[in-house]
């Protein structure tokens, strides 16, 4: 009877730490929430109280533990979400062979999500360079990412995978097919690359007229793709007067200052970010400055939530709905219109700070003031990648950027024996300056950076070199704060 009593005792006493521990996650302490979780959390107890302290556990440096929590959690059920982070726990101590066992188990458990076989697909494409297996893994996931409920956003990543092994084996129709399915959609990820490998392919097939068609309407997409205007120069159309000019972008670099993009490996998770960047830039001067992409940077610290590895809340689904869902062609929606990246705000910032984000916003709105969501809700807020914005194997993952940007420009600057920042532009001209190191200034860097000279295509050019060559004095007045 007593060991009855004691039994229910230590679950009331159990329930009680996790209610209050619930409470500061609702409050926004998600430092102090975290360290909590990861102190109480067992196996078999809700799938977000497990990832939140497996994550933490990596993070602090307690792998073996983390390891420990997410395998004894998945014996109790098959948590996609547990899952991933122990594939990345894998991954990082190049055990990519187990990483790819745990991926296969939860295709058996969840054979109809697309997304866990994208993710098994990726392992053995991007990280055991077995070609072969991943082919039939992706083959298999367009099947099932035909008939998913979700099969709007999967296919856009099926194809993306399918496409390339049926052209390398000369399956030409079949490729044709699958990319004028792609283009159909008018997807953020079909890219320049995607429109010139449809216009070869017709052109093999002898479809001219068409692929002179997939030519124009890729140039019109992508106005700055050299390769695009290289290829009608190169195909003797005729009309050449007739395609749209290459726009200016951003404001124009200050005389006297070089801006290089570097043309890197791919960066993933199983990289150690500030090593990862300095075996790349290694002519660097003192009084340069290099700058990372804020996603790539989010990749390598493992920041981010996989496509089909947790269902949003009802709150990230409702607020989700009430951003802007405009979808221009090969542009995309803001990513705070998916309810995956409204979740992973909330795990970010707390539900008491998203609702009051919300409020400032409807409030923004009704004096005709834009921003006032992201300027309550924070800096993450505007950092956070959509579907399908980043380059596989991530482009079904909704990626943060770094934990901490100045921090990491400090430590990468050490590192280099130069300045250094972290960089999130777009094609529209608009650069932010995330962190940077001591010395440098904001605004400086963010006119520099606003033509994106990284790109945010197929370009993998994450690092960009800045170097004033000229006018010293144009270094002091304008790098220093």
């Amino acid at each position: 009877m007593r060991s009855s009593e004691a039994i229910w005792e230590g679950i009331v006493a159990m329930l009680v730490v996790y209610l209050i521990i619930w409470v500061i996650d609702i409050m926004g302490w998600k430092r102090l929430s975290r360290l909590l979780w990861s102190k109480v959390a067992v196996a078999g107890a809700p799938d977000y109280i497990v990832s939140v302290a497996a994550r933490k556990l990596v993070t602090s440096g307690a792998i073996a533990e983390a390891e420990k929590l997410c395998r004894e959690h998945l014996r109790y059920r098959p948590a996609i979400r547990v899952g991933r982070i122990l594939i990345n726990v894998l991954l990082r101590d190049g055990r990519a062979k187990e990483a790819a066992e745990v991926a296969r188990t939860l295709v058996k458990a969840h054979p109809e999500n697309p997304w866990v076989r994208f993710l098994w697909g990726d392992i053995h494409y991007f990280f055991m360079n077995d070609q072969d297996t991943a082919r039939a893994i992706y083959y298999e996931a367009l099947d099932v990412a035909r008939r998913s409920p979700d099969s709007r956003k999967a296919l856009k990543i099926a194809y993306k995978r399918v496409y390339p092994f049926l052209e390398k084996e000369g399956r030409y129709e079949e490729a044709a097919k699958i990319l004028e399915e792609f283009m159909l959609t008018r997807a953020s990820n079909f890219h320049d690359v995607e429109f010139l490998a449809l216009y070869n392919i017709l052109r093999q097939l002898g479809r001219l007229s068409e692929a002179r068609e997939v030519l124009r309407e890729g140039i019109k997409a992508y106005p700055p793709s050299k390769d695009l205007r290289k290829a009608w120069e190169e195909s003797g159309f005729e009309g050449g007067e007739d395609l749209p000019p290459i726009p200016a972008r951003g404001k124009p670099v200050p005389p006297g200052v070089a801006v290089t993009p570097v043309k890197t490996r791919l960066f993933t998770e199983v990289d150690d970010p500030i090593p990862a960047v300095a075996s790349v830039v290694t002519d660097v001067l003192p009084g340069d400055i290099v700058t990372v992409s804020s996603c790539v940077t989010g990749v390598m610290e493992g920041r981010f939530l996989m496509e089909g590895s947790w269902k949003p809340g009802y709150l990230a689904r409702f607020f989700s709905g009430l951003v802007d869902q405009k979808n221009p062609p090969y542009g995309g929606a803001a990513p705070m219109a998916n309810p995956l990246s409204m979740q992973l705000l909330v795990e970010e910032i707390g539900t008491l700070r998203l609702l009051l984000a919300a409020v400032a916003g409807a409030l923004g709105k009704l004096f005709g003031k834009k921003g006032w969501f992201y300027v309550v809700a924070g800096p993450d807020s505007a950092l956070i990648d959509d579907v399908p914005g980043s380059l596989p194997p991530y482009d079904y993952y909704c990626v943060m950027g770094p934990e901490n940007s100045f921090r990491f420009s400090e430590k990468l600057s050490c590192a280099l024996g130069c300045g250094a920042a972290v960089i999130d532009a777009n094609d529209a001209g608009i650069a932010w300056a995330v962190g940077y190191s001591r010395g440098l200034n904001k605004e400086w860097l963010e006119e520099v950076m606003s033509s994106n000279p990284a790109g945010n295509q197929e370009q993998r050019t994450p690092i960009v070199v800045l170097r004033v060559e000229k006018e010293p004095s144009l270094s002091r007045r304008n790098l220093s704060s």
